[in-house]
């Protein structure tokens, strides 16, 4: 026991010290108020967080990053099991090239991203004209500084957060058990839904984690695409500490967005654990 505690001491003392105890310090921020800093007097109350649930702005920034956080992690779903399932059943050149084609953007910066995009959404940009070359619009269509714009750039930057765990669970699956349910007699269709589709559970659940909590974080892609028109939990923290200097404001958000990103990785995981443990064989199963 001695050793592990040992073993794991320099980890404990890096975030103890850089994670836990700033923490603690914005959550004593967050009590505070505006003028604390200022010189005013350390008044505590509960004023930042009653006027993070009872303001519109804030309110609808909280509402807007769920929405948004669903949105891109249904959409990377539905976009990034096809392709790992693809990459899972290629042979390992084609496998190697598709996923590499699928994390190279990570190695993009996402401002140089973002100014991609920016041009792609543009009145003038190519979007629009192949818009109109197909016919499909008369006139150009405001697709820049849309939620449209932010949902369409978070999924092409988190996409690869999804594909990876679900390839991982594609070829952790055993093959004979896929050889077994054609043998049995069950059609390609019915073994893909009922034993390929199960058994990445636990990628589905770990990828849509990745996914939401990045979406939830996210802040360079929603100011860039979005500007002053979507509001985020992140966007509006950085107004209140950089614009409104409003520092207990800004950590009172900070800890909301936390508190729900917590809850969130706690019921990700009670589901997880639940996956897990239906998929294991039960007692007194078939003989």
């Amino acid at each position: 026991m001695k050793q592990r505690v040992l073993f794991l001491s320099p980890a404990l003392l890096f975030i103890t010290l850089l994670l836990f105890v700033p923490f603690l310090y914005l959550l004593y921020l967050s009590f505070m108020d505006k003028d604390y800093l200022y010189g005013g007097p350390p008044l505590a109350s509960f004023a930042n967080y009653v006027e993070a649930f009872s303001n519109p702005v804030y309110w609808e920034s909280i509402v807007n990053t769920f929405r948004i956080g669903a949105t891109v992690t249904l959409a990377t779903l539905i976009i990034g099991f096809p392709v790992a399932y693809i990459i899972s059943v290629s042979g390992k050149t084609l496998a190697t090239v598709l996923t590499v084609v699928t994390i190279l953007p990570l190695f993009v910066s996402v401002v140089v991203r973002g100014f991609g995009w920016i041009i792609v959404f543009g009145r003038e940009g190519p979007l629009n004209a192949l818009l109109q070359w197909a016919g499909l619009i008369d006139a150009p269509v405001q697709v820049l500084y849309t939620e449209t714009a932010v949902i369409i750039a978070l999924t092409h930057l988190l996409l690869p957060f999804m594909v990876l765990p679900l390839l991982a669970s594609l070829k952790a699956i055993d093959k004979s058990v896929i050889d077994a349910a054609m043998v049995l007699g069950s059609r390609r269709r019915d073994v893909f839904l009922r034993v390929i589709i199960p058994l990445c559970s636990p990628g589905f659940v770990v990828g849509s984690l990745l996914v939401f909590l990045h979406v939830l974080a996210t802040f360079v892609l929603p100011a860039m695409l979005g500007s002053i028109n979507i509001k985020m939990i992140a966007t509006m923290i950085y107004q209140q500490v950089m614009i409104a200097g409003n520092v207990p404001a800004g950590a009172a958000l900070a800890v909301i967005l936390f508190t729900f990103t917590m809850l969130i990785f706690g019921l990700m995981g009670v589901i997880r654990n639940r996956i897990s443990f239906d998929s294991k064989p039960q007692a007194g199963g078939a003989q």
